[in-house]
């Protein structure tokens, strides 16, 4: 029989943030996680197939479908649900037009929209390309799965896959359904001995009051404007930051992570003439071994406020941003309680975003996947450009969206920072039909700038930074 629950505790923010964008139709969002894989040498298709159907049964959340829209949804987990693994035979093309059609099934992959109320929130392209190389294309609904989850699907598919012919056991039943991932969450998100109470009231104390800002400039989008399209602009620090910045995180005994952090801080609080910052981030919210093993949206938003004095050394903006990391971690609690001790009337105002906490956002990319190893085969990521075919028609419009909702849009397409996990560049990713590249340009030449300037001389006061010359990128006003 089915099983109707309620939200997992990680889920609330994903979808407070998808029925704001489009409160009838959550699934335009577009909000997806991906993965591409290279599998090279000799495929067994069909067991690859059954494989496919062992990973479902094990894993709750790829027999998800929501069978009610609204503030309150309602979870089903289906008892039994089909592999939707489509097959794509491109052996006879030329390589120019194999990857060109790779690139429009990643597009694909990304754009189509996932109807909530139909599972499975996931669907699975396996391309060949000649005997012995094919690649598998995942797209995952984004709350069925995060980012990590795409690499334990994975996993559990080669473990599966080595199953079937015989060459390894079959994986033990994991011991938790969703009800049971749900539970696991609360208690992760209740570590620490800090009570729910502390928790909230911590978030009341340090975010509010709310201010709606719209810290990046961004004229009202006209209607033919893709709200969906996002590009990524790569930076990278010149090599002998790179090799300063480890060095430098140590004597300030915290991460490079966090010191690359607080270079953004600076950034934004010089440009925008702001003392007081607020960057979004996220964490993995996988702190057992359990919850390591397990397909599902795991994890949380946390939102780090900082004051950033113009006259003192940017090493205390470093210690500032360690200390609101660390206490944010600490802290960290279901979305709808910290939304509730912010906004007290969070019910009647739903759909109310979690990007109205926040200033910018800046994260971490995940690490690198490992290459995997199935008899016969060798299982490597690869990196695939999404391209639409010709003529394919935008996802989502800015006149496609009610009016009330294009402000959120554009928030979700504002300048995101991106660090790689070798802290030696990354990207910035946003919409550049709303944010055009000479901000992006400038936004990068500033932050190189603040960077290198941090690992060179902690004791340098932003005020007396020379940043690159240039347009001030940022606005002043609320929007």
């Amino acid at each position: 029989m089915p099983t109707t629950l309620p939200l997992a505790p990680s889920q609330q923010m994903m979808w407070e943030f998808m029925t704001a964008l489009d409160p009838a139709h959550p699934g335009d969002a577009r909000l997806v996680v991906v993965e591409f894989r290279r599998l090279r040498g000799t495929l067994r298709v069909d067991t690859l197939r059954q494989a496919m159907r062992d990973v479902v049964r094990r894993h709750d959340a790829l027999r998800m479908r929501f069978d009610r829209i609204g503030p309150e949804p309602a979870l089903t987990i289906l008892p039994h649900v089909d592999s939707p693994l489509e097959e794509v035979d491109l052996s006879g093309l030329p390589p120019d037009e194999q990857q060109a059609r790779v690139e429009q099934i990643a597009y694909a992959h990304r754009n189509v929209a996932f109807d909530p109320g139909r599972a499975p929130l996931w669907r699975a392209a396996l391309v060949r390309l000649s005997a012995t190389e094919h690649v598998l294309a995942l797209c995952f609904f984004h709350m069925v799965s995060d980012g990590w989850s795409c690499r334990v699907f994975v996993e559990d598919l080669c473990h599966a896959y080595a199953a079937r012919l015989g060459a390894a056991d079959p994986q033990p039943p994991l011991g938790v359904d969703f009800a049971g991932l749900a539970a696991l969450q609360e208690a992760e998100l209740a570590g620490g001995g800090i009570d729910a109470a502390a928790r909230t009231g911590y978030w009341a104390e340090r975010l509010r009051p709310v201010e709606p800002y719209q810290l990046f400039p961004a004229p009202p989008p006209g209607p033919d404007v893709e709200l969906s399209a996002e590009v990524a602009t790569r930076f990278a620090f010149p090599p002998e930051v790179t090799a300063r910045l480890r060095p430098a995180a140590r004597r300030a005994r915290t991460s490079p992570y966090v010191l690359l952090l607080a270079a953004y801080l600076v950034v934004l609080s010089t440009r925008a003439g702001r003392r007081r910052v607020v960057l979004g981030t996220t964490t993995l919210g996988r702190e057992s071994p359990l919850s390591r093993q397990l397909i599902g949206q795991f994890t949380n938003n946390v939102y780090l406020p900082a004051t950033v004095d113009p006259d003192a050394p940017m090493r205390a903006v470093v210690a500032a941003a360690h200390a609101a990391l660390a206490e944010a971690i600490d802290h960290a609690a279901p979305f709808h309680r910290v939304a509730r001790a912010v906004r007290p009337d969070f019910p009647r105002v739903r759909p109310w975003p979690d990007n109205h906490l926040f200033d910018a956002w800046f994260q971490s990319a995940a690490s690198a996947s490992p290459v995997l190893s199935c008899p016969e085969l060798r299982v490597e990521p690869v990196d695939i450009t999404a391209r639409p075919a010709p003529g394919t028609p935008p996802p989502v419009l800015a006149a496609d969206v009610p009016p009330d909702c294009l402000p959120v849009w554009v928030k979700r397409g504002s300048p995101i920072v991106v660090v790689d996990d070798d802290r030696a560049g990354g990207v910035i990713i946003r919409n550049r039909g709303v944010f055009g590249d000479d901000l992006v340009a400038g936004l990068i030449d500033d932050y190189v700038a603040v960077v290198s300037a941090l690992v060179t001389d902690p004791d340098l006061p932003p005020a007396r930074l020379r940043l690159p010359d240039g347009a001030c990128f940022f606005d002043h006003a609320t929007g």
